[in-house]
């Protein structure tokens, strides 16, 4: 374990496996169809360059610097030389609208911009005019027309960078020496479903006093890998897929995008993986769906194995040792379903962390009896990623774990979950007032984090999620109702894709939906049934039957004033760029519930609905 009291910054640290671990590889990324490594030294060798381009540029400490990007190697080497220099990181999502671009690079008061690509940087130019504060953009993939007043390739910034750096060979060091671990490093924009994004002011302690305790609960070491592809601009990923090694000296993938993930987990064999609930609830569909279209024998080897999982994973829970006859059987089971299943995530996983939002239990039960182990975490960008963990061989399903180290967290009588930590950040950046509203004191003068999120530790000191406390909803019977619980249920058919339930001082509960688009397509094809597109497809019968189902079979697992009552497909996915989801695709519930209003109100309208 790296002496976190010298190396106490990001920076500091990453530069300490930089010197020590020069040799070893740290990256693997796709260049051109081929998989090439990184080692420590050329992933330092690059951070330097850039971060000396930036002093030549004129950035300062205590700078903005806003990156519009994918996640790939590129975004976390812009990243690394940013903080190097004492500057600070303004992470912007690539699917962000030109508005939206323009809000947060305007808000962060960034001086400088990375961007991705062509289509950044249209956004960029369109919106220029309105941003006075933006001296020079520099782009990482190739552009037209290539002589665009104050833009440049991110490779001729380099050649700047080593210009300046043989002309000035101490200043990066210098910089990086003075690093302060309660000095700024960056913001992190929050998912901002309630009305602008928040800027969380993100500093190294906040940081270290997450990743640090990381490679002991899970046991990750440099011998092991993980695959990078969720945005960067989210804290999960930035924790798990870039600050997580600095600590661990394990060695990242980068995923040549969200959508070709899956082949390369294939290709590559990590033995960790981070996702969002939805990630694996569309391999949890993909699976289910398979097992739909096989043959009655296949059919009935998947059920014979998944039972044999199931009684084999009960008994090891429970302490007890299976017997022989039972290992027997599990060994059968694994040879000829589980391990197909593991080859699709690579064949090497060892186990894989769930965050961000909240999952199903049945998806976690699922995996865990085919012996792949997903460990539900609960944080927040404003406790800079974590307040509780399920680890390994102490995880309680239906539970977000046990407290984090060097954590506490009280309930309050209204049931809000409060924590306090050095992880936790000191506000949010130019909003005074929402700040105040996240960090109060109490009696005893202590200031605790206020997550805005309702639940309660059991009797071992696990830590359970009800709901948010915005959205609770109260019912005309005056049942207490969790959305997101029913949500994560419906969303594990395999034809909804996303789902919002509704029912706020209303008699029975109601829910928009929207379709998974293959698994729908699949449905219509073996079906014959005929159709011009997803709109016309939501609204075909036999469409509305299959969905009835599902719900109806969904509904047996919820308390009666649980169930959903009636739905309402929608013709097209809810989008960003109608502002009705974030960028994490967390659902905008107001603007939802306005943009279908009249959907809503003819649900309870006693009409017959669709």
């Amino acid at each position: 374990m790296v002496d976190l009291t010298t190396y106490n910054t990001v920076p500091k640290l990453f530069w300490y496996h930089v010197e020590n671990n020069g040799k070893k590889i740290s990256i693997w990324r796709k260049e051109k169809g081929l998989w090439e490594s990184k080692t420590w030294a050329e992933y330092g060798d690059y951070v330097k360059d850039i971060a000396n381009a930036l002093l030549d540029a004129g950035v300062q400490r205590g700078d903005k610097v806003s990156i519009i990007s994918l996640t790939r190697y590129e975004w976390v080497v812009v990243d690394l030389a940013i903080m190097s220099i004492g500057a600070v990181t303004a992470p912007v999502y690539p699917s962000n609208t030109e508005e939206q671009v323009q809000y947060i690079v305007d808000h962060s008061q960034s001086k400088f911009v990375f961007g991705e690509d062509q289509e950044q940087l249209d956004k960029m130019t369109d919106i220029w005019s309105n941003l006075p504060d933006v001296a020079q953009m520099v782009v990482f993939d190739k552009y037209l027309p290539i002589n665009i007043d104050r833009v440049m390739t991110l490779d001729s910034f380099r050649e700047k960078g080593k210009a300046y750096g043989e002309k000035n060979p101490n200043e990066l060091k210098k910089r990086i020496q003075n690093g302060d671990p309660e000095g700024l490093i960056s913001f992190i924009y929050t998912s901002g479903t309630t009305g602008h994004p928040k800027a969380g002011m993100i500093n190294s302690r906040n940081v270290l006093a997450v990743v640090k305790h990381l490679p002991t609960i899970y046991g990750i070491s440099e011998n092991d890998t993980s695959i990078a592809y969720l945005p960067l601009s989210h804290i999960a990923e930035r924790d798990l897929g870039h600050f997580m090694k600095l600590c661990s000296g394990n060695i990242t993938i980068f995923a040549e995008s969200i959508e070709d993930m899956a082949a390369n987990l294939r290709q590559t064999g990590p033995t960790i993986m981070f996702g969002t609930p939805r990630v694996f609830e569309k391999f949890y569909a993909r699976i289910i769906s398979g097992v739909k279209d096989a043959t009655w024998l296949q059919k009935t080897i998947f059920n014979w194995a998944i039972e044999i999982g199931k009684q084999y994973t009960y008994k090891k829970d429970d302490g007890e040792s299976p017997s022989l006859y039972l290992k027997g059987k599990y060994a059968i089971a694994h040879f000829l379903i589980f391990q197909k299943i593991h080859d699709i995530f690579g064949g090497n996983i060892r186990f894989m962390i769930s965050g961000a939002a909240p999952i199903s239990p049945n998806i976690i039960h699922f995996f865990h009896w085919i012996g792949l182990d997903i460990y539900e975490v609960y944080g927040m960008t404003e406790t800079t990623g974590l307040i509780s963990a399920n680890q390994m061989g102490k995880a309680k399903i239906g539970s977000v774990g046990q407290i984090y180290l060097d954590t506490e967290v009280k309930i309050t009588e209204d049931g809000e979950i409060c924590s306090r930590g050095p992880q936790n950040i000191s506000g949010y950046y130019q909003n005074e007032d929402a700040s105040n509203e996240l960090l109060k004191k109490d009696d005893e003068g202590n200031e605790w984090l206020h997550t805005g999120d309702v639940g309660h530790i059991d009797e071992d000191g696990y830590l359970f999620i009800t709901d948010r406390k915005k959205d609770l909803i109260i019912t005309a019977g005056g049942k207490n109702v969790a959305p997101q619980n029913i949500e994560n249920l419906m969303k594990t058919s395999s034809y909804v894709s996303q789902a919002m339930v509704y029912g706020d001082r209303k008699p029975y509960l109601t829910m928009l939906l929207t379709l998974d688009e293959d698994e729908i397509v699949k449905f219509a094809r073996d079906r014959k049934i005929l159709y011009q597109d997803l709109s016309d497809l939501s609204k075909k019968q036999e469409v509305i039957e299959l969905l009835h189902h599902e719900i109806s079979t969904l509904n047996k697992e919820l308390a009666s004033y649980e169930s959903i009552k009636k739905f309402h497909i929608l013709e097209e996915e809810l989008d960003q760029d109608k502002d009705e989801v974030t960028p994490t695709m967390k659902v905008k519930r107001k603007v939802v519930i306005a943009n279908y209003q009249s959907c809503i109100d003819q649900m309870y309208a006693g009409k017959k609905v669709d």
